[in-house]
């Protein structure tokens, strides 16, 4: 399933997924000639981040929705950075990349067995992946307002075959 963001509006709302990114970048040991694949690259500002540690490298950013893709290939241009319209789950590179980056957007990947068999696949030899998304706990007070309201009788007609938009599993 396919979900539009605005990426105009995700630039303005998404300061604390940035600095959770910066943190992961920072934690990266990059020798600046590694490719890298940023899966759900957003409006772009991480992949801009990671291309600048790569100067010798190569950085493509993908992302489901066609707005952050434009707001992302608008306001990050570079010879080492490329953005392309690109599902996640349709990703099919063979032995590509050093590293495989995705920051707060694995939790609406619901076959993470799909996923990481496909990233493994898009890995060099001695690749490495480094991710963060949202895990089991995550917007717990919302979750479970939802789930109420869905359940009332008044509702849960509307609700029979709804299924969760996201994957977020325990921290384990």
């Amino acid at each position: 399933m396919k979900y539009e963001f605005d990426g105009d509006k995700y630039k303005q709302a998404s300061s604390q997924q940035k600095t959770w990114g910066k943190k992961l970048i920072s934690e990266l040991k990059l020798k600046g000639n590694e490719r890298i694949l940023d899966l759900g690259c957003g409006d772009g500002v991480l992949t801009a981040e990671l291309a600048e540690h790569v100067p010798d490298g190569f950085v493509l950013g993908i992302d489901a929705s066609a707005s952050m893709i434009e707001t992302a290939g608008r306001d990050h241009t570079g010879r080492n950075v490329q953005f392309e319209l690109l599902d996640i789950n349709a990703i099919d590179f063979d032995s590509e990349f050093d590293v495989v980056f995705s920051n707060a957007t694995l939790h609406w990947i619901k076959d993470h067995s799909r996923l990481l068999s496909n990233v493994f696949k898009s890995l060099k030899s001695g690749g490495l992946v480094r991710f963060q998304f949202a895990a089991e706990g995550n917007c717990t007070n919302l979750i479970s307002v939802l789930q109420e309201i869905i359940s009332e009788k008044a509702y849960a007609g509307y609700f029979n075959e709804f299924d969760w938009p996201w994957y977020m599993p325990a921290p384990e």
